[in-house]
Parts: C-alpha cells; structure tokens; sequence
C-alpha cells in the first residue's frame, strides 16, 4: 500500500519537485535552527566573558585602591607603581566590557554611560589621593580614604555594573527560552529525514532486486534465444555446405559422365580416321593436333573434376588423398610442405571439411603467405582430431581482415558446422598457425 502510493507520487509529474520542495525546506529549516542555536550560544558565551571582563574591572579597580591607600601609608614608589599598573589593567578590562555588552546589544538599548561616569569618579578620587600624597597632604589623603563616601560609591558602583549586566542579559532571555524550540524542531527535522531516507533506502532496494531479477530473466531469455539462433544458424551453414558440395558432386559427375562420354566418342572418332586409307599427310597432322588438344581438354576436365569432388578422397582415403594434395601443392608452391598425417576416425561429410581445410589454407599459403615452408599435421588425440597448417610467411593482423576475402570464414563455419572449433593465430611477419579440433566419429554398438 504505501509503496504503490510512493509509486504513483513518484510517477506524478508534480511528484518530483514536491519532493525538492520538502527536501529544501528541510534543509532551510535545519539550517536556520542551527544558526539561531549558534547565535543563542554565542550571546551566553559573550554574556560569560562580559562578566568575567567586568569582575576583572572591579578587581582592578579595587587593587588599585589597595595601592593608593599603600601608597598613602608609606610613600613607596612600589606602591605607586602597582597603582598605575591596576589602573592600567583597569581601563583596559573596562574597555573590553563594554565591547562585549555592545556585542549583546548592538541597538544600545542597554546605558553604560553611568557605569562609565562612576568608574571616572572613582578613578579621579584615587588619582586625589596620589596627589595630595605626593604634595605632603598625606593627613587630608587619609582623611578622604577613611570617609563612607569612598566606601559608598564603591558599592554603589558594583550594583551598578551588576545592573547593567542584568539588564544586558535581559534581552538574551527570549532567545534562551526559543533555544530549546529550535533544538527540537531541529530533532524532529532530523528524526523526519533519517525516517524517509530509511524508507527510501528500502524501497531502492526492492526496487534493485527486483531489477536484478528482471535483468536476470532477461539475460536467460537473451542467452536461450542466442542459443537456439547460433544452433539453427549452424545448421544453416552446414546445409549450406553440404547443399555446395552436392552441388559440387552433381556438376563433376555430369562433367564426367556427359562431358567425358562426349570427349571419348571424340577420341573413338579420331581413331577411326587415322586408319582411313590414302589419308593426306596434311590431314594427318591435323589430326594429330585435333587429338592433343583432345587430351588436353581430358586433363583440363579431369582437374576440374577433382578439385570440384576429389576422387581420391573417395577412393583412397583421406590421409592419401591428403598426402597427394600437399605433394601438389609443393610443386606448384615451390617450397616444402612438410606433413605429419595419421589415420583418424571421421565420417565422410567431416572428412571432406578437413581435405577442404588443409585445400583452402595452402591456396592462401600461395596468394598471400610468401612462405619458405610449410607444415600439415593430421593427429588423432583423447576422443578429438587436431588438424594444424602452419606456415612461416609474412602473416596478417586476425583482427583487420580486408572485406571480400571470405576464406577464413568458410573454414570456420565448416568446422563449427560438424561441432568443431577454429584456432587461427597469426601476427604480421611471424607467419600463420590455423588449427581445428573435430570430434572423432561416434562409434555404433555392435551387436550382441
């Protein structure tokens, strides 16, 4: 329930600057709190120094009294210079008092001019008993010291700074008192956002698994479907081979069975004319002409013949048929092809792959390897045949095959087509290693 009501605010157009809107506030709200509470507290620590500063005054106010009466007593210069020290650390405590209570009431609402006036008086009356020291009036000094006067101004003065402080503090008390308001608010502003960050944090977290998951049943529909398209697409490809090399077989028994039918009635024909009687001489080199272009025409025919259907695959098996192909292959290359060939377990139609693999790599060794040698391997190895071609020519990057050369391609999609693998590695000037690994022709129950 309250997550598909969070859910239908969320999908809202307005949902979404609501919630800025309230984070905002939040934010204002908790901001202002924390700088009234700072403010609050600055003012009582000032309103502390304020007291201290003021009780320093009177301290020195009333040391430096001490040292005038002293003085007064004894005429000791020690004594006039402690008056003059208290004096000092007097005006200066004084000073810095009354900047503290101008911190706490900026608007002066709060007079410290009568304070200021008592603190002159008193400071005049000390400063006359110095002097009529100093001048030999010790007696009339003393006279003004022992009198109630002194006594009662010093009192008075003291309420008055108290006073002062009071009424300076006065104005602080509201603050105080929404102090603890903004502390509050504060907490429950606090309280409010851990609570929607929790309940976020949940509802993110469903919301992740219950992403994960979908992600997850997607990526099992994806890979089924990648499955089911890569096994009908190499279904396709092994028709398709198989469709070319039936198309293959048909073109080479109809050139051998029409063509070489027709050739040979050709061959019977010539026969039968050489043996005319009287035959020109001239008509006889014709002849002779006529019937080594005939032979030609045969061998022509036989080549396309086997490199359409290779007889010797069929007839002599296939590490012959092999052996006879690379033979070929290194006259016509020019260089030695090197072989290392086994008998191995395959059917014919996976037979055929491998004749045409080792075929199509030794016509790329010719176009492009540039190679000094060549070597074929054909073994058989724990339940797998390995076929490797590799040759020491210039190489190439696997990676940036030029389009149109569609060789490699055809190699591996007849090996995968019988559920075989295609290794190529090749790197520019270190020559070219391709190797396919084929699984071995399942071997039928024998009878019991």
């Amino acid at each position: 329930m309250i997550k598909t009501s969070i859910e239908r605010v969320a999908r809202n157009r307005y949902g979404m600057p609501i919630v800025l809107a309230l984070a905002l506030v939040m934010l204002v709200v908790n901001e202002s709190s924390y700088q009234h509470t700072r403010a609050t507290l600055e003012r009582g620590v000032t309103i502390s120094d304020a007291r201290q500063k003021a009780t320093r005054t009177l301290q020195a106010l009333t040391d430096a009294e001490a040292a005038a009466r002293a003085f007064m007593l004894g005429a000791q210069e020690a004594d006039l210079s402690k008056f003059h020290d208290a004096i000092g650390e007097m005006k200066y405590m004084q000073h810095d008092a009354f900047q503290r209570l101008s911190e706490l009431d900026p608007q002066q609402t709060v007079s410290v001019a009568d304070v200021r006036d008592r603190i002159e008086a008193r400071t005049v009356t000390l400063n006359e008993w110095i002097r009529l020291t100093e001048q030999g009036r010790r007696t009339e000094a003393q006279t003004m010291a022992v009198s109630d006067q002194g006594r009662l101004l010093y009192a008075e003065l003291r309420e008055e700074f108290d006073a002062l402080l009071e009424r300076a503090t006065a104005t602080q008390k509201t603050a105080r008192v929404s102090l603890f308001d903004a502390l509050m608010i504060n907490r429950l502003v606090i309280h409010l956002l851990v609570l929607l960050a929790l309940v976020g944090v949940i509802l993110f977290k469903r919301q992740l698994r219950d992403s994960d998951q979908r992600q997850a049943e997607e990526h099992q529909r994806l890979a089924t479907q990648v499955a089911l398209r890569t096994t009908a697409l190499r279904n396709l490809a092994g028709h398709h081979v198989s469709a070319r090399e039936d198309e293959r077989g048909r073109v080479a028994r109809e050139l051998h069975d029409e063509m070489g039918g027709l050739l040979t009635a050709m061959k019977l024909d010539l026969a039968r004319l050489r043996r005319v009687p009287e035959l020109p001489a001239a008509a006889a080199e014709r002849l002779a002409s006529i019937d080594l272009r005939l032979n030609e025409s045969i061998a022509v025919k036989r080549r396309i013949i086997e490199h359409l259907r290779p007889s010797s695959l069929d007839q002599l098996g296939l590490v012959t048929a092999l052996d006879m192909l690379c033979q070929e292959a290194a006259g016509r290359l020019g260089v030695p092809v090197v072989t290392q060939l086994s008998p191995v377990e395959l059917d014919k139609d996976t037979e055929l792959t491998v004749y045409r693999l080792v075929q199509e790599s030794l016509t790329n060794v010719q176009k492009y390897a540039q190679a000094d040698q060549v070597d074929i391997s054909v073994q058989q190895e724990a339940g797998a045949v390995h076929v490797v071609v590799q040759d020491n020519g210039k190489g190439f990057d696997v990676d940036e095959v030029p389009a149109g050369h569609h060789g490699l391609l055809g190699m591996r999609v007849r090996v995968e087509s019988h559920s075989g693998q295609l290794f190529i590695q090749s790197t520019p000037g270190q020559g070219t290693r391709i190797e396919a690994e084929l699984p071995v022709r399942a071997q039928a129950p024998q009878a019991t």
